[in-house]
């Protein structure tokens, strides 16, 4: 009725090969959706330290080295081209149209200006070059994050390849007809006014820094970003300074600066340690002299130093400052 039985088949070598593999497949596919957990899992860090207690480092010189005055009345934020040696990129904030500027990194004279038609400059408050969706290709990353009154529904970040400087550009303003995403989101609580965008290279994860919390809080947008619906950033801990105005991170992603109108602070990554690890611990303050009347930009260049730029203010017209490195 059952049928005969039959004895069990020995376990073979390649059932054995065949459970490993399917057991390492499984593995995988969890270590590939760990940055997702973690993120979900995420518990935001809380940070206690006060400025008097901080090492102030020596590893910059100070006072700054003056490049020359810039023309730019409300230069917002600083990136260090990696196609242009020798140029940091800006623009302007509020009440100013969509262009970004290329700067002589040794004059601070404005070498060319560029559009992409189809952005829209609401309120551009900072600026990154670091590498994206493409390996091997440098983007600019815009962030259109600026909200004084704190109303906005939702922010953009612009993201497109690095242009290349030409000489007929020299003077002009160049129309840019090249491909850029859109990254729309929201916060998860309300609504922020952020100065401060950066890019950790290792992961391409996107950091913002609120200004005008009681204290700065940190958000991320984990890479891959959504280019194609609005998302929710997540909110991954709060600063014990306030008003950040300016954030850089090094192209190897190991050094992190963030300015507000006082102070620069340094954080130096250990190796295996995440972005969010490494703002949760006290940094270093970095020289800030002079300081500026409005310093509201900063970036690191290929050597370790670091420029800033203020906003015209005070009647105090703005000049392009650089931080030699003086030791690793």
């Amino acid at each position: 009725m059952f049928g005969s039985l039959e004895a069990p088949k020995p376990f073979s070598m390649l059932r054995a090969i065949q459970i490993v593999f399917l057991l390492t497949l499984c593995f995988s596919c969890s270590e590939a959706e760990s940055p997702v957990d973690f993120w979900q899992n995420h518990v935001p860090f809380e940070a206690e330290y006060a400025d008097g207690n901080m090492e102030r480092l020596g590893i910059f010189a100070s006072p700054a080295e003056s490049k020359g005055p810039s023309t730019l009345i409300e230069a917002s934020g600083l990136a260090y081209s990696r196609k242009n040696p020798g140029h940091v990129w800006s623009h302007q904030d509020k009440n100013n149209d969509n262009r970004f500027f290329l700067l002589d990194a040794n004059t601070g004279e404005t070498v060319a200006a560029y559009r992409i038609p189809g952005t829209r400059n609401r309120d551009w408050e900072d600026i990154e070059i670091a590498n994206g969706p493409v390996d091997g290709v440098d983007y600019l990353y815009i962030g259109d994050v600026g909200d004084n009154d704190q109303v906005y529904a939702n922010y953009t970040i612009y993201r497109f390849e690095e242009p290349q400087f030409e000489e007929a550009h020299r003077g002009q303003i160049v129309d840019l007809n090249i491909e850029y995403d859109e990254i729309k989101f929201v916060y998860p609580d309300k609504s922020h006014d952020v100065e401060t965008l950066m890019v950790d290279p290792l992961t391409r994860d996107i950091y913002l820094a609120t200004k005008r919390d009681f204290r700065s809080i940190l958000f991320v947008l984990p890479y891959p970003q959504n280019t194609t619906e609005r998302f929710t950033a997540t909110q991954v801990g709060t600063f014990s300074f306030t008003r950040a105005t300016a954030g850089t991170v090094s192209k190897d992603g190991m050094e992190v600066l963030v300015k507000n109108y006082d102070r620069i602070y340094y954080w130096k990554r250990e190796a295996g340690q995440s972005f969010a690890d490494l703002m949760a611990t006290k940094p270093a303050l970095a020289p800030y002299n002079p300081t500026e009347a409005q310093g509201e930009a900063i970036c690191f260049d290929h050597d370790g130093g670091y420029y800033t730029l203020s906003e015209f203010s005070n009647a105090i017209i703005p000049e392009l400052y650089y931080y030699k490195r003086l030791q690793n």
